[in-house]
C-alpha cells in the first residue's frame, strides 16, 4: 500500500531529480552537440537530446511556482518574512560558488583578480553560464507575490499574464535581457495556478496523459527543425514544447509518486540536494574539460563517457553528503532547543 499521503506534493520531489539528472546531461551532452562533424549522426543524437531537455529551466521556474507560495496555503501572507526567507536560500550558496568560479578561473589562468569585475559577475550571474537562473529566480521571488495576489483573486487573469510574458520575451530583446524575469516568468504564473487550483490540474493531467504525452514527442521535432535552422519564431516553439514537456514530465512525477513511495526517503534528500547539484556540476564538468585537454584527450565520444561517469556521480555524491550533514546540524540544534 502506498505509504505517501495523495494530499501532499510528493511528486514535486521525484520531478526534482528529474530535472537535476536533466540539467547535468543538458550541459554534458552540450560537448557533443558542437564538438561531432556538424549533420553526422552521432552529433544529431547528442542534439536531439540535448534540445529534449531544454525545459529543464523552466520546468525549475515552474517548481519554484508551485512552492513559493504553500506555506501561506493556511495563513496570511507577509511580504518581508516571504523575500527575506526566500533569499536567504538562494544568495548565500550562490555568492559561495561565485567566489569558487572566480577563484578557479584566475588558478587558471582565464581571468585576474578584479574586484569590480567580480561584483558585475556576480550581479548578473556571468560568472559561469548557469548562475543567469539565479538571477532570474530572485527577481521572480521578489515579483512573485504580485502575481500570486493576482491569481488568487481572479485566476482567470491567468490568460492576460501569460499574454503579456510571451509578447516581453518575444519583444524584449536586448544586452543580457535573458537575464530579465519576463523571459520566464509564464513558468513561474503556471506553477502558482497550479498551487491554486491543484486538484483540478491532477484531474487534468491524468485524463490527457495520452495527449500530453504525444506532445512532447511531436514538439521535440519543430523544436528542434528552428532551433538547427535558427528560424525567427524560436521563441513560440521553445514555450510550446517547455510548457508540454513541464505537463509530460509531471505526470511522470505522479506515477513515480505511486510507485516508488519505498524510496521517498533517498528522493527526498536528492530533492534537497538540487540546489548544490545545480551549482556545483559545471564547476566538475570543467575541471574534467581541462583534464581531457591537459592530456591531450581528442576524441568527442571518450570526453562524453569521461564528463558522464564523473561529474553526475561526484555532484550527486557530493551534493547528497552536504546535505546529510546539514539536516544531521538542524535535527542535533533542534533536539537541544527542545531539551
Amino acid at each position: 500500500m502506498n505509504s505517501l499521503k495523495t494530499d501532499k506534493l510528493y511528486e514535486l520531489d521525484y520531478i526534482r531529480v528529474m530535472a537535476c539528472l536533466a540539467v547535468m546531461i543538458l550541459h554534458i551532452t552540450a560537448t557533443g552537440v558542437t564538438g561531432y562533424i556538424n549533420g553526422s549522426f552521432p552529433q544529431i543524437v547528442m542534439l536531439t537530446i540535448n534540445l529534449g531537455l531544454k525545459f529543464v529551466t523552466p520546468l525549475f521556474i515552474f517548481l519554484s511556482g508551485v512552492t513559493s507560495f504553500y506555506s501561506y496555503k493556511n495563513q496570511e501572507f507577509e511580504y518581508i518574512p516571504y523575500v527575506a526567507r526566500r533569499l536567504s536560500k538562494v544568495l548565500l550558496a550562490y555568492l559561495v560558488w561565485c567566489i569558487i568560479y572566480y577563484a578557479a578561473f584566475i588558478k587558471f589562468g582565464y581571468t585576474t583578480f578584479d574586484i569590480w569585475a567580480f561584483i558585475e559577475g556576480v550581479y548578473l550571474g556571468t560568472l559561469s553560464y548557469h548562475l543567469y537562473f539565479v538571477i532570474i529566480i530572485v527577481q521572480l521571488y521578489i515579483v512573485g507575490p504580485i502575481f500570486y495576489k493576482l491569481l488568487k483573486n481572479s485566476n482567470k487573469r491567468i490568460i492576460i499574464l501569460i499574454i503579456i510574458s510571451v509578447l516581453c520575451a518575444e519583444y524584449i530583446r536586448f544586452e543580457n535581457s535573458d537575464r530579465l524575469f519576463i523571459k520566464y516568468v509564464f513558468f513561474y504564473i503556471l506553477g502558482i495556478f497550479v498551487f491554486l487550483e491543484y486538484d483540478r490540474y491532477i484531474s487534468w493531467i491524468i485524463k490527457n496523459k495520452i495527449l500530453i504525452s504525444i506532445g512532447y514527442i511531436t514538439l521535440l521535432i519543430p523544436y528542434i527543425l528552428v532551433s538547427y535552422y535558427n528560424l525567427s519564431i524560436y521563441i513560440s516553439v521553445w514555450y510550446a514544447f517547455s510548457t508540454c514537456s513541464i505537463f509530460f514530465v509531471y505526470y511522470v512525477g505522479l506515477i513515480m509518486k505511486r510507485n516508488l513511495y519505498k524510496i521517498f526517503g533517498y528522493i527526498k534528500v536528492f530533492s534537497q540536494s538540487s540546489y548544490q547539484m545545480y551549482l556545483m556540476h559545471p564547476f566538475i564538468l570543467s575541471l574534467m574539460i581541462i583534464f581531457t585537454e591537459n592530456n591531450g584527450i581528442l576524441s568527442v565520444t571518450m570526453r562524453l563517457i569521461i564528463y558522464s561517469v564523473v561529474v553526475m556521480p561526484v555532484t550527486i555524491i557530493a551534493s547528497v553528503i552536504f546535505t546529510a550533514i546539514i539536516n544531521k546540524i538542524k535535527k542535533n540544534k533542534k533536539a537541544a532547543l527542545a531539551a
